[in-house]
Order: structure tokens, then sequence, then C-alpha cells
């Protein structure tokens, strides 16, 4: 419970950023100067600071999350066991990804920030990452559900899918913070030892396993009895009994000895996936090699490839598929082409089997695999209309030309009916939702022979050449649509006052990440994904020294600031994205698993990553003076007395602060887990339910704030 003045011994060690010899890593700019202005004065500038920052954060956030949608939308052809079928899939499961890279761009600004927090004040513990983290969390629990809950239309609902899912993360949620409490105040209280601040890091990777898991049916009931019980019978046997008969005891044993085996699997394959992920990103980034597709030499296997349209689609037990409307599939899953100096045009067929009653439309589109759009092929999408009675249609697509010392390429052609009218071919790529056809497109041209065509095949086996020349032109784009008003500049000319007042506003976040952060098309995102995370990381250290001095100048303490302000500035971009998401998906999954998973991730990485290099630093130095000045006289026998140091951490507005979010946040899910009961679904419902449940989710997180600042 918090006083009104800066709490804890660490704080009262030095003068606060607005007092006479204070200070923050940027600001305050005018030095002691801007100390002596009228204290409403620096109010109104450092609260329009604050709030202006936080759409700073909120544009480069979307670049950043930009990135890692491109990131994770990378496909890779796989062959499926037993068969010599290639497939399409994802390179990053979803699961992995909503908890790792998606976690990680909702979370960045609260996880930057308390990573600042701790290194700017030099290892000592500082009041507002912690607090942000803790605060932020309420908002997203409470008030960004609530929005959701209200955002669906009345009488609609929204349930989650992967309820295993939610219920790992839901679970790890409530445990984050139950984890917190023991280390901050129950175990070594006050002081955040070595192994503390490493486990609580190492969570993460547990907590994505775990999840990885579960998603992937490795972790069910039967799976997990059985692992237990054969620990059990081991050490049974390991105790030379002559029965195997139950016990808890030996029951609880086999538990005991399951950790170990766990940890170690998990230890294994995060090392193997990390080793993996790294290969992948130098072989992706330092040594494209040439593809190894089979090369067809002219047109003639386009008219080869044939569809034995006689021929019926079958299920697994060969029996025939029945649908009136059809199965649409091509002929083939990979079309191999070459291509010269000249652009051409192909034709693909579209075939329609066991079924042709009714008119059915189906949508095609392209992507690029490592062909790009507009240098490789002309990037096109359209609709194939089939009246009653036809059974195929033709499906033309450009390939544009290559020069001499170019490497080969592929892209993808993909038909798909969103109404789903019609059904896909199960045993193409795609499946049945949709089919994909991979096409391959091989160089005719003569090898290089003069030293620019070699230079050129060098360089493209480097990086993808055309890639890079989409790259700048999109960057060129970026800024142009950043300096005009309504993004060109035509729609400028016709820009009403309204639009020029919102343009004045951004511009000055706009233009300058336009010009410095690359879009996410060099390297697969990740040039983007390490600029943009550079600039998350510059404006959380200027939001950092703005919510000292507004705390500071009206005389709060800063973790106050952290809960209420900062966590609620940081999080309203969040709170836009999760309600577009509601209204727009099928599921609440991206709703609400993403609300536990962040709340776990910013514990384990915004928490766990500055409290291990802390506790790291001072089991390495040891005390130096301003440790013993501060914290000497409270640790005289265990800490100081010998020179050695632990990171300090006071435990007490903290621990309050975490103990009535988590008794909120099990409030929370239960009404959750009740309106999925009793509605059908967590988010929507009748418009009454929606208003209640709103209102009540908004007054726990009020509640949360009260008793936080009390």
């Amino acid at each position: 419970m918090s006083d009104g003045t800066a709490t804890g011994e660490g704080a009262a060690s030095g003068p606060r950023i607005c007092e006479e010899g204070g200070g923050g890593l940027f600001l305050p700019l005018g030095g002691e100067t801007e100390r002596q202005w009228d204290v409403r004065l620096k109010l109104l500038l450092y609260f329009v600071g604050l709030v202006y920052s936080f759409l700073g954060v909120s544009i480069v956030a979307d670049i950043f999350m930009a990135a890692i949608e491109r990131i994770t939308s990378l496909q890779k052809k796989v062959k499926v066991p037993g068969t010599n079928r290639m497939v399409t899939v994802q390179v990053w499961n979803e699961t992995v990804a909503n908890l790792t890279l998606m976690a990680l761009g909702s979370s960045a600004p609260e996880i930057l920030l308390a990573l600042n927090d701790v290194l700017k004040n030099r290892f000592f513990e500082g009041s507002l990452g912690p607090s942000t983290i803790v605060g932020s969390a309420a908002f997203n629990l409470f008030c960004i559900i609530a929005v959701c809950i209200n955002s669906i239309p009345n009488g609609e609902v929204r349930m989650i899918k992967e309820v295993h899912v939610f219920a790992v993360t839901a679970a790890w949620s409530i445990f984050a913070y139950l984890w917190l409490l023991f280390i901050v105040q129950f175990n070594s209280k006050d002081i955040i030892e070595l192994w503390e601040g490493v486990l609580t890091f190492l969570f993460f990777p547990l907590l994505v396993a775990h999840s990885w898991a579960t998603d992937a049916g490795l972790l069910t009931g039967e799976n997990v009895k059985a692992f237990v019980m054969s620990n059990y019978i081991w050490f049974v046997t390991l105790g030379e009994e002559t029965e195997a008969d139950f016990s808890w005891l030996g029951f609880l044993a086999g538990i005991v000895l399951l950790i170990p085996r766990l940890v170690w699997v998990i230890v294994k394959y995060s090392a193997l996936g990390s080793v993996l992920c790294f290969q992948a990103l130098m072989r992706r980034c330092c040594c494209r090699p040439a593809r190894t597709y089979k090369l067809s030499d002219d047109l003639a296997d386009l008219e080869d490839a044939t569809a034995d349209l006689e021929q019926e689609i079958v299920d697994e037990d060969n029996n025939v598929i029945e649908h009136e409307a059809g199965i649409m599939s091509f002929a083939f899953d990979v079309l191999n082409i070459s291509i010269g100096t000249e652009e051409e045009s192909f034709n693909v067929k579209v075939y329609r089997r066991n079924g042709d009653r009714g008119r059915v439309t189906v949508r095609y589109s392209m992507i690029g695999l490592t062909a790009v759009p507009g240098y490789d092929f002309v990037d096109e999408e359209g609709e194939l209309h089939f009246r009653d009675g036809v059974l195929e249609q033709d499906l033309e697509f450009t390939v544009l030309p290559k020069r001499v010392g170019e490497r080969s390429d592929s892209f993808q052609i993909i038909i798909e009916d969103e109404t789903e009218t019609v059904m896909f071919n199960p045993w193409h790529d795609g499946g049945e939702e949709k089919n994909i056809l991979t096409v391959s497109v091989a160089n005719k041209n003569p090898r290089p022979v003069s030293v620019m065509d070699k230079a050129y095949t060098a360089l493209d086996g480097v990086f993808n050449v055309d890639e890079f020349k989409l790259g700048f032109a999109c960057w060129k784009d970026q800024v142009a649509e950043a300096f005009y008003c309504g993004g060109s500049l035509e729609e400028q000319e016709a820009a009403g006052v309204g639009a020029w007042i919102a343009h004045l506003i951004w511009i000055p976040w706009k233009l300058p990440f336009a010009v410095f952060v690359p879009p996410p098309v060099f390297m697969g995102g990740w040039v983007c994904f390490v600029f943009s995370l550079m600039g998350i990381g510059i404006l959380t250290i200027v939001i950092g020294d703005l919510a000292e001095l507004f705390g500071c100048v009206m005389n709060i303490d800063d973790g106050i600031t952290a809960i209420s302000i900062v966590a609620m500035g940081t999080s309203v971009p969040d709170m836009f994205a999760s309600r577009t998401a509601a209204k727009a998906d099928e599921y609440a999954d991206a709703s609400i698993v993403n609300v536990t998973g962040s709340n776990s991730v910013n514990v384990f990485l915004g928490i766990g990553l500055p409290w291990m290099w802390a506790a790291l630093y001072w089991a390495i130095t040891g005390a130096n003076s301003e440790w013993t000045a501060r914290y000497g006289h409270r640790f005289p026998d265990t800490w100081g007395a010998n020179g050695s140091a632990a990171f300090v951490v006071q435990s007490g507005q903290l621990f309050f602060s975490v103990c009535v979010f988590t008794l909120a946040a099990l409030v929370c899910l239960t009404v959750i887990t009740f309106r999925r009961v009793r509605y059908g679904g967590e988010l929507g419902g009748p418009s009454d339910a929606k208003a209640y449940s709103s209102f009540l989710l908004v007054l726990l997180w009020f509640f949360y704030i009260g008793l936080s600042v009390w």
C-alpha cells in the first residue's frame, strides 16, 4: 500500500528524476532550468509527452507485428510419410508462434521497459518495470476481454477452439504470478537469488514446450498416466519389491522421477530447436542454394500431365466421395516449367470431379515461395466460374523473364472456395479446404560466361536479388505514404482539415520510422524485426523517463504511475487489435488465448530476463560501496559482510499488487468459463449478459487499481 511517496530503500538512496541531482537517460532535456518551471506546466508537458509517446509505440509496434507476420508465414514443402507426395506446411507451429514472436510483439514495450529499468538503475531495483508488467497484465485480462465480449453482435458468440491450449496458458498465467509471490516474499524475502532469476526465465521455454506438446496431442491424459506409471514401476523395481502393488508413495515417487526426465527432454529439444533455427537463418541469409527440382525442357509436360476424368476421387477406405457440386482439383501438385529472356504465359487446368450439379465459383490466388511477385511472376487473383455440367476450366498465369545467371525459383497457385460450396481433392497439396499447385521455374538461358553474369549468380545465391529490388521499391513507397497526407499526392490534394490535423499529429512518428525501419520484405522479415525492435527500445526509454518525471512532479510513487498510466498506454493498441480480431475471427482464440499467453510471457521474459541479469551481475561483482550503503545494514550476516551481494527487490507494494491481481484473475477466468457453459462461447451472447460480464471485468480492473494504490 502506498503512502504517496517513493517507497523502498533503493528509491530513497538518491534524488528522484525531477529533483536536483537526479536525471534519466534522455530526460529532462532542460536540466536544472527545467526543474524551475511551474509545476502545472511540467505536469501538462509530461502527460502530453507520455500520451504522444504511446502513439509512437503503437506505430512502431504495428511495423513490428508486420515483420512477425512475415516471419511466421514462411512455408516449406515436406514429404508425406510412406508416400512420394509433397505437401505445403507452415514452418512455424501456430501455438509456438503465438507464444514466442506474437507474444513478444504485443509485449515488447513492457518487456523492454523492464529491461531498461534495471539497466539504467545500474542493476539495482527499479519501480517501473515489474509494476508495468503486472499493471499491463491486469488491463489485458480485464479490460481487453471486456471490450472483446461487448464487441460481438447481440446473439452471436465466439468460443475458444483450442481449449486445451487455453487451459495450459491460463494455468501458466496464474502460476507465473504465484511464482512471483514466492520468490519475492516467501523464499529469501526481498532477495532474488541467481537460481530464482534463471528459473523464472527458463519457465518461458517450458511454457512454449508444454503448449506445443499439448497442441500436438503428446500430453493427453492417457500418455501422461502411462509415462508416470512407467516411472513408478521403475521405482518399485529399483526398490527390489516383489509385487508392483499401487501405493501413493510409489506414485508420487514416479512423478518426482518424471520431472528431471521431462526437464531433460525440454532442454534437449529446446537446444536442438535453437540450433535448427540458427542453421535455417544462416542458410536463408548466407547460402541460398540452387533449387533441385526436376525441370521440364518444354511445354509438352503441360499437355501430357492431364487428369483422368473418368477416375473418381475416393477416401481412405477406397470409397467414392460423393459431392453434388463436385470436387475441385489440379491435375498434379507440382508443375515444372522453364523460362528464358522472354515473358511467357501458361495455362493449367482446374478439374471438377465426382459431381457437376449447379453453378460454382472457385477463387484463385498466387504466393511466392522463393519467387518474387512482380519480378519472377505476375501476381494475379480472380475467379473461375463453372456452369452446371462444366467439368474443367483453364487458369492462365504469366511468368516473367529471367536474366542469364539468375537462379531457379518457385511459386504457388492456390484455389479455394470461401463459401464452402465445393470440396477440394483431399489427396492433393492443401487438402479438402484448398488445393495448391507449386510451379517450379527453371532458367533455360545459357550458363553465365561474363564476369558480371557470374557475379550476379553469386550474389543471387547469397541474397535473393529480386527480393531486394522489391524491398527497396516498397521502402520508397513506404516513405512516400508516410510523407503525404492520405498516403499519396492525389489523396493529399483532396484531403480535408480533419485529415490534415491527423496527418500533422502522426507524421513526426510515421516519417522517421518509414525512413529508418525497412519494410518486412528483406530477409523474410528479420531485418524489419530487428530495426523495429530497436525503435520500440528507444521509445520505451523515453516513456520510462517521462513516467518517472510525471510521478515525481505529482509526488506519487513510480510504481503507481506504472500500474495505471504506463500499463494502460502500452496496452491500448493491443485492445484495438484484439477487438478487431474478435469481430473478424470465427473463434475467440486470438482474443483470449493470446491474453493469457502474453501475461505469462510478460513475467517470464519481462521480469525473468532483467532479474536474471541483475542477480548474475551481483553474484559476479559482489558488493560495492553503493550496494553496501543501501542494503548492508539489512543483511549483515548473509550478504555484504564477506563481500558478496544479491539483487534486492522491495516486496511490499509489488507483493500486495500481485496478490490483488491474482485473486481478480481467478474471478475473471471463472467468468470466462461460466460464459462458455451458459452461452456457448466466451465472447458475445445476449445483450444483457454481455453488459453484465463486461461491467464485472472492468469493475475488477478498478478494484485492482484502487487497492494497489491504497
